[in-house]
């Protein structure tokens, strides 16, 4: 795996991107897990369109999806200076930097859209940024890739208590932290609301995180821009209901504010995953009554 990522370091952006559609358009002629979950994904949150509508979405985000996975030798096999000449354009900058110079933490929510090792990096070169990650299965890789992600200045934490007890300590001590806010959490750790009107089990820890340090939260994402010129980096308020000391309120807000970032570009957003595999009692998941592997 580090070989391949290091070969795709190699090339340019246009040609890792190019090589990213021609494995989107794989993962499209043949019934792979990646196409089914997302042809679910969109059923359900985009009811309205037609289906020929719906497969041209489907077409499109597996493109985007097969890019992701070519652009990490981009990220992780080229100079950080490199990588951050990719970036064409931030908007709404002012947000951020009021942010930082805010006394309080920032915690910085970044769904699954565009590539957000673009964003990582970015941050990394702007702040000390805390996030919490999945160890890869594979520890040779694993330990690679932290250290590319930590080579751009970021602090890696693991989805363990000691993790999340750093992610509380960072935002108490008026640092900033990262979150992804769109993957699903166990039951226990989660809060059924609604996210494009669908039932969807979603993290309290945002929630529990603004709610004992104080922290201010900013939405971030980073899209791909045509033609492989590069990426722009966007800043959004959230939806002010976030920091309601009501959970299920606080919850509703955070994915109404996932739902603002995937409108700029629905395309780009991660559905292939199986964000709405847990439902509410006596409610099968789609994708098992759709028999997805």
């Amino acid at each position: 795996m580090i070989v391949l990522v290091r070969l795709l370091g190699l090339l340019s952006l246009g040609m890792a991107q190019r090589i990213g559609r021609i494995l989107g358009w794989s993962l499209w002629i043949r019934r792979t897990r990646a196409r089914e979950v997302a042809r679910v994904n969109l059923a359900l949150t985009y009811p309205h369109l037609s289906e020929q509508e719906r497969n041209q979405m489907l077409r499109n985000t597996l493109r985007h999806n097969g890019m992701v996975g070519t652009e990490m030798g981009v990220f992780w096999g080229k100079e950080i200076s490199d990588v951050l000449g990719l970036i064409r354009q931030v908007h709404n900058s002012q947000l951020l930097d009021e942010a930082l110079a805010d006394t309080r933490g920032l915690l910085i929510l970044a769904p699954h859209i565009g590539n957000w090792e673009q964003l990582n990096m970015y941050l990394s070169d702007r702040c000390r940024l805390t996030i919490m990650f999945k160890p890869a299965k594979n520890p040779y890789f694993d330990e690679w890739m932290r250290r590319r992600r930590e080579k751009g200045g970021a602090t890696l934490v693991p989805t363990t208590a000691s993790g999340v007890r750093t992610l509380f300590k960072t935002l108490q001590k008026g640092g900033v932290a990262g979150f992804l806010p769109d993957q699903e959490p166990q039951r226990r750790s989660g809060v059924m609301v609604p996210f494009m009107g669908v039932p969807t089990l979603t993290p309290r820890m945002p929630y529990e995180l603004l709610q004992r340090t104080g922290a201010r939260a900013v939405m971030a994402y980073a899209l791909r821009r045509p033609d492989a010129s590069g990426f722009d980096i966007h800043f959004i308020e959230p939806d002010a209901e976030i920091y309601s000391d009501n959970a299920e309120a606080a919850c509703a807000a955070l994915n109404r504010s996932v739902e603002q970032v995937v409108a700029a570009a629905p395309e780009q957003y991660q559905w292939t995953y199986k964000r709405f595999k847990r439902q509410p009692d006596g409610i099968p998941s789609p994708y098992a009554a759709a028999g997805v592997p």
